[in-house]
């Protein structure tokens, strides 16, 4: 275990996590950015299929790593052939104290683990906020035909505050089944290769957010809460993770962007509250240009009526008047014949 890596661009600082199949290190790049660089050995795996698969994994979530703010950014993906490992650089997580300001190797990561030692449990609120927000990111990772499998409290991080998935060594295309895969207690019966497996272990992650309990004690609630109003946002939470972490797919949800949905409606009863997910912002900044556009428009084509208008306007008031016709002050008639007038 004692083996040195040789990181092209990166110099490794000190180790922060270590897993079965590698190391994290936090690592500075030649530009001096701080960043988490995962490496991947070979030699941990008992054949190369599944380090290969990990491999086209994380080379598949590079592509769309930056799309969504819920997912962790994989910056740079490098393999070492000779020496049997592949290694790829992240955004650093949140430092627990100083958040991103770091400036020396004295760096623990953020994480919602972390949160949890340190707290016990969270409000509802904030758990229905971190909830949804990482059920869009699901939701998002599902529709590029990915799945997390392994969606727990230690593999959420905090950027700058906002929470995100991270650890995505066990990022697979949608339909790998595999029921060793992922971490015991968040694992539904049918194993972690359906998207499924993805929304019980969020809603496991929910649970133990929440009620402070340990996964294992699913779906017991503590005392304190278990006599609390119907509309409580806790009793609400408590509907959508059992709902999540049902068997039973007819109970179950239909996809992470229902229940993402119903996370955002326990802090945003109506539409105009905030936050809002990333389909739900690019909708609303399309219906506002649409907005704009109609506005500008509709100001424009009431110019132009405008103006057609005023010399509409001369010519009839010249066509009414015919040869020989004469315009007087406002003490004569117009058009009238000499003879007329009073003597």
């Amino acid at each position: 275990m004692g083996k040195t890596f040789h990181i092209p661009d990166y110099e490794l600082i000190i180790e922060i996590a270590r897993g079965s199949y590698g190391q994290v290190w936090l690592a500075r790049s030649v530009s001096g950015a701080w960043r988490a660089l995962k490496i991947v050995q070979r030699a941990l795996f008992e054949d190369a299929r599944p380090y290969q698969r990990e491999f086209n994994g994380i080379r598949q979530y590079e592509s769309v790593s930056r799309d969504h703010e819920g997912l962790i950014d994989v910056l740079h993906v490098g393999c070492n052939e000779a020496e049997g490992y592949f290694y790829y650089a992240m955004e650093l997580a949140d430092d627990q104290v100083v958040g991103q300001l770091i400036g020396s190797a004295d760096y623990s990561p953020r994480t919602l683990q972390s949160e949890l030692n340190t707290r016990g449990s969270l409000p509802a609120d904030e758990c229905a906020y971190i909830g949804a927000q990482l059920a869009d990111a699901l939701h998002y990772l599902h529709e590029q035909g990915l799945v997390h499998r392994d969606v727990k409290p230690s593999n959420i991080v905090y950027v700058n505050g906002c929470p995100k998935l991270a650890d995505m060594g066990l990022v697979a295309g949608a339909g790998f089944t595999s029921s060793t895969v992922g971490t015991l207690g968040f694992l539904p019966e049918e194993g972690s290769g359906d998207w499924r497996g993805d929304l019980y272990a969020l809603g496991k992650v929910l649970y133990e957010a929440s009620t402070g309990m340990d996964r294992n004690a699913f779906p017991d609630l503590p005392s304190h809460v278990r006599n609390s109003p119907a509309d409580n946002s806790f009793k609400k939470l408590n509907q959508i993770f059992l709902r999540a972490c049902s068997l039973d797919e007819r109970d179950g949800y239909l996809g992470a962007a229902q229940l993402a949905t119903e996370l955002e409606q326990i802090n945003a009863p109506s539409i105009f509250a905030g936050p809002f997910s990333w389909r739900e912002k690019k909708l609303l900044a399309a219906v506002a240009v649409l907005v704009f556009l109609l506005a500008v428009s509709d100001v424009v084509l009431v110019y132009i009526g405008l103006r057609k208008a005023e010399p509409d306007m001369v010519m009839q008031e010249d066509d009414n008047l015919t040869l020989g016709q004469e315009i007087h002050g406002k003490f004569n008639s117009v058009g009238v014949s000499e003879p007329s007038r009073k003597r």
